[in-house]
């Protein structure tokens, strides 16, 4: 499984005289709550920010999560509009942070070969271990679960245990 380092800070928010909240976010986050409750009472901890890794980061789900979190007033929904309209300009703030996002070919392969057509897995599924066969069978069944994969993968299998 591929792991991506993403820097999270740890901000506090004043909210009135008395009351501070502490809450450690991703560093592309900041600006949002910035833009939400203003610069000046938004101050970063100096020294408590630490880089976290995070399995399979995948940028399109970290774009689903701020919308998520952010939509439901309309304060934060502006903000998280003007920073980040696109995935593309969360994706752009990533890399501008030097966050270096793994792609699914980085841990072995077997996700890129579920992702394929029908044809292209059918075509490469006996060149696979059988173990390989197993986690691409658990794969499938997890994402687009297509009938014409699990027939191949079935097929190959009857074969090898045919040959046997």
């Amino acid at each position: 499984m591929a792991k991506t380092k993403i820097p999270h800070v740890l901000l506090l928010i004043d909210r009135d005289a008395s009351t501070k909240i502490p809450v450690m976010v991703p560093e592309y986050e900041q600006t949002i709550l910035e833009e939400i409750y203003g610069e000046d009472l938004v101050h970063e901890v100096e020294g408590q920010g630490k880089d976290l890794e995070i399995e399979d980061f995948d940028v399109q789900k970290a774009f689903d999560g701020l919308v998520s979190k952010y939509q439901s007033t309309a304060e934060g929904d502006l903000a998280r509009k003007q920073l980040y309209p696109k995935v593309r300009d969360l994706d752009k703030r990533l890399k501008a942070l030097g966050v270096k996002v793994a792609s699914k070919d980085d841990d072995g392969g077997d996700d890129s070969l579920a992702s394929g057509t029908v044809a292209q897995i059918t075509a490469s599924l006996s060149g696979l271990s059988d173990e390989e066969l197993d986690q691409l069978a658990e794969d499938e069944a997890a994402g687009k679960d297509r009938a014409g994969v699990h027939s191949a993968i079935e097929a190959e299998r009857e074969k090898r245990t045919g040959n046997q």
